[in-house]
C-alpha cells in the first residue's frame, strides 16, 4: 500500500513554508548527445566477447520538489547508454517503465522529458537518428499502473542508442529501486537518492558485486528564507565492469542473485512533531495477517466443513490419522487452479463449492477442517524458489507468496500442501523448499525452516546379454523415488500412459520397447517401477574380432551442468539427490574380457556427495555398479570447483567401455 496519503496530511502545515527544494547533485558521468568515437567503432567487449550488447552508462537520481497547492512530489530521473554488438542485442532498443495510480485516484506518477536517439558510423562520421514522438507509447497495464514505452529507431550492428527521461511521483515515500546488474555487462551504473531528513529509510541491498562508492552522508538543504540549514540524507551507490547476470543451473530465482538496491520507508520524523513508524515487527505481521479477511478471519470460519469433520473423526480415532484423513480429503476433493498466493480468493466456502481454488483457498481450507478436527494447525507462509527468498531481518509482506499448513506433531512440524495429491503427507513440493517461512499463531510466530530430508531419487536395475551381432537384449527396471515418483505420476497423469511411453522411446531412440508394465503407480507412499522388455539396437559396436559397448546404455551423466570457470553464487538444488545404476551382463559364448572400467570412488570433502562406480567380472558376468549421491542440498560457492570436478570425474567414468574380445 502506498503511504503517502498520511504524509500528505501531516506535512501539510510544514509544507506551506517550502519554496523549493533542492539538494546539489553530483554530475551525470556521461552528457546527453556526447557520444564517443571510440564506443562507435567498438566492435567487441573483451572482457565477454559473447555479450550481445553492453550499458555504457546507467544514472539515475531520485530527488524532491515543492509545488505550491500541489505539496511535496518525488522527481526521479534517468539516462542510460547502450552499445549495441549483435543483432540479437536489438532488444535493447525498446524499453518500458511503469507508472503507478493509487486506488483513489488521489495520487499518480508522469512521465516527462522523454527522449532518445541512435547514433550509428557511416563514412567516419556520426550519423544521429532522433526517437520520435509516433515511438513513444502508453499503454493501461491494470487500474493501477500504466506502461511507458519508447523504441530507438534505426538500431543496427555498431549503434549506440541512448534515452532519457523524468518521472514526476505523488508517491513521496516511495524510492524506486535500482538494479546494477542486467544480462549484458554494464561498464557504469550509478544511483543518487536524497531525501530530507523527516523521512527514515531501510535499505536493502544484495548482490555478489562490490561497489565502486557506497556512501550515505548528511547535506544541509537551502528550503528558503529561515529554511537555509534543513537536514538530508544523501545516498550515492556506484558499480563499474558489472558483468552479465547469467541464470545457471541450480538456483532459487536469478532475482535473489542480481545486485540492486532497495528502499524502504521506516518513518516520518517531524522535527518538534509526532513521529509515525511504518516499519513493523514480526509479531506486528501476524497480527495484520491474523486480522486480514482473506487470510486470518477465514479459519475461523470453518462451518461449512462441520459434515466433512464428523465423518473422518467417525473413522479416525487418533490424531496422525485424523491429520491424514484432512489431507486426504482436501487434496482429492479440491483441484489447485495453478495460482499461488498466501491470501485466499475470497469466501472458502465458495471455493469448497467451486472445488477448485488458489494455492491459499486449499491450504486455508485445510487448517479451518483441521481445526474442526480438533487439531491445532496453523498457517505458515513462505516465498516459493521462483518468487525469491525472504529476508528475516525485513519484515515485506510483499516478499511471500504462498501459504502451507503446519501442525506440532510431538514436537516436530509436519509441514503440508494440499495442492499436490501426488505426495505424501508432509513431502512439500520442490517448489516450498527456500529457506524459511513465517509460522502466524495469532499476534505472534516464529521461524520454519523449509527442508525436507527426502530425495529426488532414481534407480535403475539391468540383466541384459550381449548379442554378437550387435545388439543388447533384456528388461530394465526404472525405480522413481520420492520426489521423482512425484515427477513421474504427474507426468503420467498430465500425458496420459501412451503418451509417456511414446516419450521415452523418443528420449531413448535406440530403444527397441517391446513391453512396458507400471507397478504401484497410485500408490504414493510407494516408489513408482517401471518395467521395461526392451532391445538397445546400434548399442553395440562390432570390429572384427571385438565387440565394443557403454555400459551405461546411455543412461550415464554425459554432461557437466556446471560449465563455468567460476560461480559467485551457490548451487542450490533444492532437494538431495541419489541416483544408482545396477546392470548385468552375459558375456556372448566364445568371447573374453580384454578392456573393462576400473573400479572408482570419489568422496566430496566433509562427506558433501559421493561416487561409488563398482566392476565385478565372472566367467561369463559383468556388473557394472553406479551411485551417485549429494548429500547437501546446498552447495556455496567455495564449493563450486570441488563439485565441477566432481562431476568431470563421473562423466569420464560414465564414457568408458567395455570390450570383449573372441577367445582364441
Amino acid at each position: 500500500m502506498k503511504k503517502n496519503a498520511f504524509l500528505k496530511s501531516s506535512l501539510s502545515c510544514f509544507l506551506l513554508l517550502l519554496v523549493t527544494f533542492s539538494i546539489n547533485a553530483q554530475n551525470s558521468p556521461i552528457k546527453y548527445g556526447k557520444v564517443d568515437m571510440a564506443d562507435l567503432q567498438m566492435k567487441a567487449y573483451d572482457k565477454d566477447t559473447a555479450a550481445e550488447a553492453i550499458v555504457l552508462c546507467d544514472f539515475g537520481t531520485h530527488n524532491y520538489t515543492y509545488r505550491d497547492g500541489q505539496g511535496l512530489k518525488v522527481a526521479y530521473e534517468r539516462h542510460r547508454r547502450i552499445k549495441i554488438l549483435k543483432k540479437s542485442g536489438y532488444e535493447w532498443a525498446t524499453y518500458s517503465f511503469g507508472l503507478s495510480n493509487s486506488r483513489t485516484g488521489t495520487a499518480k506518477e508522469y512521465a516527462s522529458n522523454i527522449k532518445g536517439a541512435t547514433y550509428n558510423l557511416v563514412d567516419g562520421k556520426i550519423v544521429t537518428t532522433k526517437l520520435e514522438k509516433s515511438s513513444i507509447f502508453l499503454e493501461k497495464k491494470s487500474e493501477n499502473l500504466m506502461i511507458q514505452k519508447i523504441t530507438l529507431p534505426n538500431v543496427q550492428e555498431g549503434s549506440v542508442i541512448e534515452y532519457s527521461y523524468r518521472i514526476e511521483s505523488d508517491f513521496d515515500t516511495e524510492v524506486r529501486s535500482w538494479e546494477f546488474q542486467r544480462s549484458i555487462p554494464t561498464l557504469w551504473s550509478e544511483y543518487q537518492v536524497k531525501v530530507p531528513e523527516f523521512y527514515q529509510f531501510q535499505l536493502i541491498t544484495q548482490g555478489y558485486e562490490p561497489f565502486v562508492v557506497s556512501s550515505i552522508t548528511k547535506e544541509a538543504l537551502n528550503l528558503g528564507a529561515g529554511f537555509e540549514n534543513i537536514a538530508a540524507t544523501y545516498y550515492r551507490f556506484v558499480q563499474k565492469d558489472v558483468p552479465a547476470l547469467k541464470v545457471e543451473p541450480y538456483i532459487t530465482t536469478i532475482e535473489d542473485y542480481r545486485s540492486q538496491v532497495e528502499f524502504e520507508i521506516s518513518a516520518y520524523v517531524p522535527t518538534g512533531g509526532i513521529p509515525k513508524h511504518f516499519s513493523s515487527t514480526w509479531n506486528d505481521f501476524s497480527k495484520s495477517l491474523t486480522n486480514y479477511d482473506n487470510f486470518g478471519r477465514l479459519l475461523n470460519k470453518g462451518g461449512f466443513l462441520k459434515e466433512v469433520a464428523a465423518t473422518i473423526k467417525a473413522t479416525a480415532k487418533d490424531s496422525l490419522s485424523k491429520i491424514q484423513a484432512a489431507y486426504n480429503y482436501v487434496s482429492k476433493n479440491m483441484t489447485w487452479n495453478q495460482q499461488r498466493s498466501f491470501l485466499a480468493s475470497g469466501n472458502l466456502k465458495k471455493a469448497f463449492e467451486a472445488k477448485t481454488g488458489n494455492s491459499a483457498d486449499l491450504n486455508l481450507m485445510l487448517i479451518a477442517l483441521l481445526r474442526e478436527l480438533d487439531i491445532e494447525a496453523d498457517p505458515v507462509v513462505l516465498s516459493t524458489r521462483d518468487n525469491g527468498r525472504v529476508l528475516d531481518y525485513y519484515v515485506l509482506e510483499r516478499k511471500f507468496n504462498y501459504v502451507i499448513a503446519a501442525v506440532d506433531v510431538k514436537g516436530q512440524w509436519l509441514l503440508i500442501d494440499a495442492t499436490e495429491p501426488s505426495m505424501p503427507l508432509g513431502t512439500l513440493p520442490i517448489r516450498c523448499l527456500n529457506g524459511k517461512g513465517r509460522w502466524i499463531h495469532g499476534e505472534s510466530g516464529d521461524w520454519v525452516e523449509l527442508k525436507t530430508n527426502e530425495k529426488l531419487a532414481k534407480t535403475l536395475i539391468a540383466n541384459f546379454e550381449i548379442v554378437p551381432e550387435g545388439q543388447i537384449k533384456g528388461q530394465l527396471s526404472i525405480n522413481h523415488i520420492s520426489y521423482a515418483a512425484h515427477d513421474e505420476r504427474m507426468q503420467i497423469k498430465k500425458d496420459t500412459k501412451a503418451k509417456y511411453i511414446d516419450n521415452l522411446k523418443k528420449s531413448h531412440n535406440n530403444w527397441e520397447v517391446r513391453k512396458v508394465e507400471f507397478e504401484d503407480e497410485n500408490e504414493i507412499e510407494r516408489p513408482l517401477q517401471v518395467k521395461l522388455d526392451l532391445n538397445i539396437n546400434e548399442g553395440v559396436g562390432v570390429a572384427g574380432d571385438r565387440i565394443y559397448f557403454n555400459p551405461m546404455i546411455g543412461e550415464g551423466e554425459s554432461k557437466n551442468p556446471f560449465t563455468t570457470l567460476e560461480r559467485k553464487y551457490p548451487v542450490d538444488f533444492g532437494t538431495l539427490i541419489e541416483e544408482s545404476f545396477i546392470a548385468t551382463y552375459t558375456i556372448p559364448k566364445g568371447y573374453v574380457v580384454e578392456e573393462i572400467p576400473k573400479s572408482m570412488r570419489v568422496n566430496l570433502p566433509e562427506d558433501a556427495g559421493r561416487f561409488a562406480f563398482m566392476v565385478a567380472k565372472s566367467e561369463d558376468l559383468i556388473t557394472i555398479s553406479s551411485k551417485i549421491m549429494l548429500k547437501k542440498t546446498m552447495y556455496f560457492a567455495e564449493e563450486y570447483e570441488l563439485l565441477k570436478r566432481f562431476y568431470d570425474q563421473i562423466i569420464q567414468k560414465h564414457a568408458e567401455q567395455i570390450v570383449l574380445k573372441k577367445a582364441q
